[in-house]
């Protein structure tokens, strides 16, 4: 009986160790590496490429290395290009168009002000009356707060501009130099005990990654085609769209379709027109409960976890690490496990 106690004091010591340490690691060690993984994971999806070419055309691997890397950057740079060209484009026809969208705003408030006053008795004229007083002091309201909040936000944005730029070039120059010497700097850590578990921790983290990053996108698929079908039969003519646009939203953890069909529906349902109200709740329903049935079963599957054991990481992964924690929380896991079981 001692023996069996001083076993599980033992485990449940170790397991409290490697948490510390994973803790430690992801809180304040990776933010530092982040640079250099990718830089890794990058090299490892090109290697394969960069080693046919080597032995087709018989060029330095460096030669293979930097062409490649160059070629991937340039793709990237002509997609932001086009990206903020579109952008700019539209907040162009926008501003162009701002006039109109002023005028349909006070329609739009003139409407709702009569749909409130069928529904409470209040009077219409009443109810603008008492905002248009109140807008005077919002506005001043702003300009007192906004404004430091602005600068203070615009330098913030240029700081961390220069980082992400300085980020992206060092990820860059480690992947051409591990990519020119990867097969002499695997080697080196398959012959080092520490090395060589670090490995065998980052080939099952890679490929519990890949599993992440699968399952997110079949929900996402999934969720794109609800959306895109709910809005053609409800009658968008921009449905395709549309529903491209919230299916990539409900991917990301601080968004969600419900940051597109709540208040759209708020806004239909204001207007008058409850149909096309109740299709966005609807819609907006089945995309929640889908997510919630898919994420933590497909997960679960992938990762090898239970899909309560995934809906826990993920929340105890947001209350310790903040946003990130969807993600950090499983990865956690998956790490403590394969650390204790190589230990």
């Amino acid at each position: 009986m001692k023996t069996e106690a001083k076993e599980s004091m033992r485990s449940i010591g170790k397991v409290l160790g490697i948490t510390l340490a994973v803790y430690a690691g992801l809180r304040w060690l990776f933010p530092l590496v982040i640079p250099f993984f990718a830089a890794f994971l990058l090299a490892k999806l090109l290697n394969p490429l960069v080693e046919k070419l080597e032995n087709k055309l018989k060029l330095k691997r460096s030669i293979w290395a930097s062409l490649l890397v160059g070629i991937l950057l340039l793709l990237l740079g002509l997609a932001v290009f086009f990206f903020l060209k579109t952008l700019v484009e539209q907040i162009k026809n926008v501003t162009e168009h701002l006039p109109v969208y002023r005028q349909q705003a006070g329609t739009f408030w003139e409407e709702c002000c009569c749909r409130i006053e069928s529904i409470t008795g209040i009077k219409a004229e009443l109810i603008q009356s008492r905002v248009e007083q109140q807008i005077p002091l919002l506005m001043n309201h702003a300009r007192t707060n906004m404004l430091p909040t602005v600068m203070n936000g615009t330098i913030l944005y240029a700081k961390n501009t220069f980082v992400f730029l300085g980020v992206c070039f060092v990820v860059i120059i480690s992947t051409i130099l591990i990519l020119k010497d990867y097969k002499n700097m695997r080697k080196t850590l398959e012959h080092h005990p520490v090395g060589n578990m670090a490995l065998k921790v980052c080939r099952r983290t890679y490929e519990a990654g890949g599993a992440y990053i699968r399952s997110q996108i079949i929900i996402m698929i999934i969720i794109t085609v609800i959306c895109v079908a709910g809005l053609y039969f409800s009658g968008n003519e921009y449905a395709l769209l549309a529903g491209c646009g919230i299916g990539i939203c409900d991917a990301m953890p601080f968004l969600g379709t419900g940051t597109i069909f709540v208040p759209w529906a708020i806004i239909e349902l204001l207007q008058g027109k409850y149909m096309l109200a109740a299709i966005y709740t609807v819609i907006y329903t089945i995309c929640t409960l889908m997510r919630e049935i898919l994420e933590p079963k497909l997960l679960g599957n992938r990762l090898g976890m239970h899909p309560l054991a995934v809906v826990i990481t993920m929340y105890v992964g947001l209350e310790i690490y903040g946003l990130w924690g969807f993600a950090l929380g499983p990865l956690s896991y998956i790490l403590i496990k394969e650390i204790y079981l190589i230990t």
